[in-house]
C-alpha cells in the first residue's frame, strides 16, 4: 500500500472517531439538559374542595418545625407588608358559598395563614364568598375583612393580587383592575416563633386550597390554582397590566411556587430567597381525592374542559357570630364590603367534640354536597389522563451509549477487514 494511502486512512479514522465523539456529547448534554431546557407555565394544581369534610390541600411550613413549633421565621412568613399574587379558574356551581359577613373563612378557602386561638401577632386568608374574592386581615382583636366587586367564579383563568402595608391598607386586584380596597389593622401578621399550639400538624403552616383547622361552616376551595407569588412589598397601588406568562423572580420575591412538578407530592419554592427555600407538600385527600396535576394552565393552550355555567353563588342567610357589617344596603349589593368582626372566632381543637360549642353549625352541607357536580370526577380523570408521563433520561442515555458502541464497532470492523485484505 502506498504510503500516502495509509496516511489517507489513518486521516479518516481520526475523523470517524472524532464524529463518535461529538454525537456522543451531543445526545449526553440533550439527556441532561432536557428538564432544565423546559419552560415554565406546563401544569398547576386541581382541587376538588366543595363541601366541609376534610380535602386534600398544599401545605408549607412557616418555619424550621420542632414538636410542633416553629424555631426561626421562614421567608414565606411574611409580617409587614406583602402581597400574596396568583392565577385561579373555578365555577360558581363548584364553589357555592353564600357572602360571608361573619369572616372570610367561612367561604371556598383558597389561601389560609390562620391561627389556633389567640397569642399570636395576626393572621390572614382569601376565600370565595358569593363567587367573590374576601381577604381578611387580623392583629389581636382587630379584624377586618375586604370583599371585592367581580365575581371571578366564571370558568376563565383570573390574576388575583391582595396587597397589604404595614399601615394596615388592603388592596383587591383581578386581572390588574382594581376590585376594592380598605383600611386594615396595622401591625406584624407572622406566625410567631416558638408559639405553643394544640394542632401542631396544621397550625404553624401556610395551607393553599382548604381550611387549615378543620373549622366548623368553612368550605374549601375548588378549582385550579397556578403559579403562587409572595412578596414583602405591597407590589401595587392601581392599575396594572394583566401579566402574560409566568411570575419573575426578584429581590422582594419571597416565595415562589410555579406548581410545575406535575407530578409526586413535593411542591417547590423556586424564589431563591434567603433564609429559604420554603417548600411545601401535597396532601391528597377526599372523593374525589385531590389535588390532582393538571395541563390545564393559563400560560400554554389546554384542551376544551367541562365547566358550569356562570351563575351567581345562591345568597343564603347570614351565619349567627359576632359582626358589624357596613355599607350593607338591602336592595343593592355593595361594591365593596368592609366588614369589621369585633371578635374572631375561637377555633376548635381536633379533641373538642362539635356539640360542645356555640359556633355556627353547618347548614350549608346539603347545598354543597348537591353542588359538586359528576363533572367533577370526569375532570379529575381528564387533568390525570392529560398529563404527560416523566421524560425518561436513562432510557436515552442508553440509547446513545448504544447508538455509539454500534459506530465504534462498525469502525473497528471496517478497519480490521482493510488490514486483512493487505498484501
Amino acid at each position: 500500500m502506498k504510503p500516502g494511502t495509509t496516511r489517507f486512512h489513518r486521516g479518516r479514522h481520526r475523523v470517524w472517531l472524532l464524529t463518535l465523539i461529538v454525537l456522543f456529547l451531543w445526545l449526553s448534554e440533550s439527556t441532561t439538559a432536557g428538564p432544565a431546557a423546559q419552560t415554565t407555565g406546563q401544569s398547576s394544581l386541581r382541587f376538588f374542595g366543595t363541601g366541609a369534610e376534610e380535602p386534600g390541600r398544599v401545605r408549607i411550613p412557616l418555619g424550621p418545625l420542632n414538636a410542633g413549633r416553629i424555631t426561626a421565621l421562614a421567608p414565606v412568613n411574611v409580617s409587614g407588608d406583602f402581597t400574596i399574587e396568583f392565577w385561579m379558574k373555578a365555577t360558581a356551581a363548584d364553589n357555592p358559598a353564600p357572602a360571608c359577613p361573619n369572616g372570610w373563612y367561612y367561604g371556598h378557602i383558597i389561601v389560609d395563614r390562620d391561627v389556633d386561638g389567640a397569642g399570636d401577632y395576626g393572621d390572614y386568608g382569601i376565600a370565595l364568598c358569593d363567587g367573590r374574592l374576601a381577604a381578611g386581615v387580623s392583629v389581636g382583636e382587630d379584624d377586618r375583612q375586604l370583599v371585592s366587586n367581580i365575581v371571578v367564579t366564571d370558568g376563565q383563568w383570573r390574576h388575583i393580587a391582595l396587597t397589604r402595608s404595614n399601615g394596615g391598607r388592603i388592596e383587591l386586584f383581578v386581572d390588574g383592575t382594581p376590585a376594592g380596597s380598605t383600611d386594615g389593622p396595622t401591625g406584624r401578621v407572622d406566625y410567631r416563633t416558638e408559639r405553643e399550639t394544640e394542632q401542631p400538624d396544621s397550625d404553624p403552616y401556610l395551607v393553599l386550597g382548604a381550611e387549615k383547622h378543620g373549622y366548623p361552616g368553612s368550605y374549601h376551595y375548588s378549582g385550579l390554582l397556578d403559579d403562587l407569588r409572595i412578596s414583602n412589598v405591597a407590589r401595587y397601588s392601581g392599575p396594572f397590566s394583566r401579566p402574560t406568562g409566568p411570575h419573575a423572580v426578584d429581590a422582594q420575591t419571597v416565595a415562589l411556587y410555579r406548581f410545575d412538578e406535575g407530578s409526586g407530592t413535593f411542591v417547590g419554592d423556586s424564589s431563591g430567597a434567603t433564609g429559604g427555600p420554603s417548600h411545601g407538600t401535597l396532601i391528597v385527600r377526599g372523593n374525589p381525592a385531590g389535588p390532582v396535576w393538571s395541563t390545564d394552565t393559563p400560560f400554554s393552550p389546554a384542551p376544551p374542559t367541562a365547566t358550569a355555567a356562570v351563575e351567581t353563588a345562591p345568597a343564603g342567610t347570614s351565619e349567627p357570630g359576632e359582626a358589624t357589617v357596613t355599607n350593607e344596603p338591602t336592595t343593592v349589593p355593595p361594591i365593596v364590603t368592609v366588614v369589621a368582626i369585633q371578635s374572631a372566632p375561637v377555633l376548635l381543637s381536633e379533641n373538642v367534640s362539635p356539640t360542645t360549642t356555640t359556633a355556627p353549625t353547618e347548614q350549608a352541607t346539603p347545598v354543597a354536597a348537591a353542588a359538586q357536580p359528576s363533572t367533577v370526577a370526569n375532570e379529575r380523570s381528564n387533568a390525570l389522563a392529560e398529563a404527560p408521563p416523566p421524560a425518561s433520561g436513562f432510557t436515552i442515555l442508553v440509547l446513545a451509549w448504544i447508538a455509539a458502541a454500534v459506530m465504534i464497532a462498525l469502525a473497528i470492523v471496517a478497519r480490521v477487514h482493510r488490514r486483512l485484505r493487505r498484501p
